[in-house]
C-alpha cells in the first residue's frame, strides 16, 4: 500500500460508524454489513477523493427515511439518521463542491436534453415521518438544500405508526411519537411553505405490489388524488415502496403501471447513478444511512462505491 493510499484509507475507515445490529429490509432477509464491506466502502472513498467522480455525465439521488434522535432504553430506530449526522452529511457534500437540485429540476433538464452538472445530487425522503419536519426541515433551510418528500397518503393525520415501519417499538408506550408518527396534512403544508420541499407520491397504502400492477395503478391513482385535492399537486413525482428489483418490488410491469397512473417518474431503491438516456421510470437511489459520512456519500454519488463493491463481491464470491 502506498503512503498516499494509507494516509487516506485509515482516516476513511476510522470515520465510518459500525451499526450495533443488522439492518432489516422489509419483506426480506436481514442485511448485515461486515468489516469487508466497510473496507470496500473506504476504498471507494479513497478512489473518489484521489480521482474525483468516476462517471462524468451522471448524477445521484439520496434516499432518507427517519431523521430523529435515538431514544434511550429502546432499540435503535431502523432506517434512521440522527439530525447531527444528517447535517454533517449535507454540509460535507456541499463543502466538497456538490450541489443539491430539486428532483423536478433534473427531470426538466432530462426531458429537454439539457446538461446537468456532474456534481449534482437530489435529496429525497420516503413515507412521510413527522420527524422530517421537526429535524430535517431546519437543516434543509439552513443549508438551502431542496428535497422531495414521498408521501404514503393513507396515513396522513394518523396517530398510529406506518404499517410498513419495521422498528419493533414504534408506537409503544414511552417511545417518543416524533420518532415514528406520520405527518399531518397541516404539517405537510408547513413543510412545503418555503418552497424548498416538494411533495411526491409513495402510493396510498405503501402495500406490497409485487406481481400486482393493476392494484398499483389503482392505489397510486388514489395517492395522486389526495395530493391534488389537499395540496394542489398535479402529475407528482413517485418513488416505489421498497423498490428493489431482486425481490420484485420494481421492474418493467410496475413502472408501466406507475406511468399509467399519471406520475412523472418512478424511482427505485437500486443503488445506481442516473446516466444520460436512463428511463425516468427506472431511476435508482442511494440509501443515506447512519454510518455514512460526507466522504462515503460522495463516493456513492461519484460512482466509485458501486464499482468497488461489485468488484469486491465478485472476488469474494458473494451474490449481488
Amino acid at each position: 500500500m502506498s503512503l498516499l493510499t494509507e494516509e487516506l484509507l485509515v482516516p476513511a475507515l476510522a470515520d465510518i460508524r459500525l451499526p450495533d445490529s443488522p439492518r432489516f429490509v422489509p419483506h426480506g432477509r436481514p442485511r448485515r454489513t461486515g468489516l469487508k464491506d466497510y473496507a470496500l466502502a473506504a476504498l471507494g472513498s479513497v478512489l473518489n477523493t484521489c480521482l474525483g467522480p468516476r462517471e462524468k455525465l451522471a448524477f445521484g439521488i439520496l434516499m432518507y427515511h427517519r431523521i430523529c434522535e435515538e431514544p434511550t432504553d429502546h432499540p435503535r430506530p431502523t432506517w434512521n439518521v440522527n439530525p447531527e449526522r444528517f447535517e454533517q452529511q449535507l454540509t460535507g457534500l456541499l463543502a466538497r463542491g456538490w450541489q443539491a437540485w430539486p428532483l423536478r429540476q433534473v427531470l426538466s433538464c432530462v426531458e429537454r436534453d439539457l446538461p446537468i452538472p456532474r456534481k449534482t445530487f437530489v435529496v429525497t425522503f420516503d413515507d412521510g415521518y413527522a420527524n422530517n419536519l421537526i429535524h430535517a426541515a431546519p437543516v434543509l433551510a439552513k443549508l438551502h438544500v431542496p428535497a422531495t418528500l414521498f408521501l404514503a397518503t393513507a396515513y396522513l393525520d394518523s396517530k398510529q405508526p406506518f404499517p410498513s415501519d419495521d422498528w419493533p417499538v414504534a408506537g409503544q408506550p414511552g417511545v417518543p411519537s416524533e420518532t415514528w408518527r406520520p405527518l399531518t396534512t397541516e404539517e405537510c403544508r408547513r413543510f412545503t411553505a418555503n418552497g424548498l420541499v416538494e411533495l411526491g407520491a409513495h402510493t396510498h397504502t405503501h402495500a406490497d405490489f409485487r406481481g400486482r400492477p393493476i392494484e398499483l395503478t389503482a392505489d397510486l391513482t388514489e395517492c395522486c388524488n389526495v395530493l391534488r385535492e389537499r395540496f394542489g399537486i398535479n402529475q407528482p413525482t413517485f418513488a416505489l415502496p421498497y423498490g428493489t428489483k431482486s425481490e420484485g418490488f420494481s421492474g418493467p410491469a410496475l413502472a408501466a403501471a406507475a406511468e399509467q397512473a399519471g406520475v412523472r417518474c418512478s424511482l427505485t431503491t437500486e443503488p445506481h447513478l442516473v446516466r444520460p438516456g436512463d428511463d425516468a421510470f427506472d431511476w435508482g437511489r442511494f440509501a443515506a444511512e447512519e454510518h455514512d459520512t460526507a466522504t462515503t456519500l460522495a463516493a456513492k454519488l461519484g460512482g466509485w462505491h458501486t464499482l468497488v463493491r461489485w468488484l469486491g463481491r465478485k472476488m469474494l464470491g458473494r451474490g449481488p
